[in-house]
């Protein structure tokens, strides 16, 4: 009985360890056997709001950007404009928007949001540096065409690493 008690003890500190990976996408390609996922994370809010989202397709990475902001904007943000974060590992890493992204004007409740949905080409390693250590510093062209610059709370560091660790899963 004592060594039962001792396993539901033992069992139970795994599985409150145990990550849970919430997934908007996990599938296998039925004709490649590619690994298919992607994972979002709400970075601020309410607003302006940035939610990223980790996308994994095989070995193609991708880092989205969704970011939403009070007033009514209508400039693009252009293909290949530049997001650079820093890893807790002290990485810095640079990418470029794959298209241009337009914006999309929302009504909320008789206030106007625009939104934009940037996706960013990356890397496996990059990736990786994000799996290891998180996102904790964000520089990203913003909807006004300027550099926004975000420094990420621990909590949603810790977040964007569990994140990127579930992409590898």
């Amino acid at each position: 009985m004592r060594y039962l008690f001792t396993f539901s003890l033992m069992s139970i500190g795994l599985f409150s360890n145990a990550q849970i990976c919430k997934y908007v996408v996990n599938e296998q390609d039925p004709l490649t056997d590619d690994i298919i996922r992607t994972v979002r994370t709400r970075l601020t809010g309410p607003t302006p709001y940035y939610y990223f989202s980790y996308i994994r397709n095989g070995s193609d990475y991708k880092f989205n950007v969704e970011v939403g902001d009070y007033g009514e904007l209508d400039s693009p943000i252009p293909k290949d404009s530049e997001l650079i974060m820093r890893a807790g590992n002290g990485e810095v890493i640079r990418m470029k928007a794959i298209e241009s992204s337009t914006p999309e004007l929302i009504d909320d409740f008789g206030s106007k949001i625009t939104r934009y949905d940037i996706t960013y080409q990356m890397t496996e390693q990059n990736m990786k540096d994000i799996a290891e250590s998180g996102i904790v510093f964000i520089r990203i062209q913003d909807m006004k065409n300027t550099f926004s610059d975000q420094e990420i709370p621990a909590a949603v560091v810790q977040i964007s690493k569990e994140n990127g660790e579930c992409i590898f899963k």
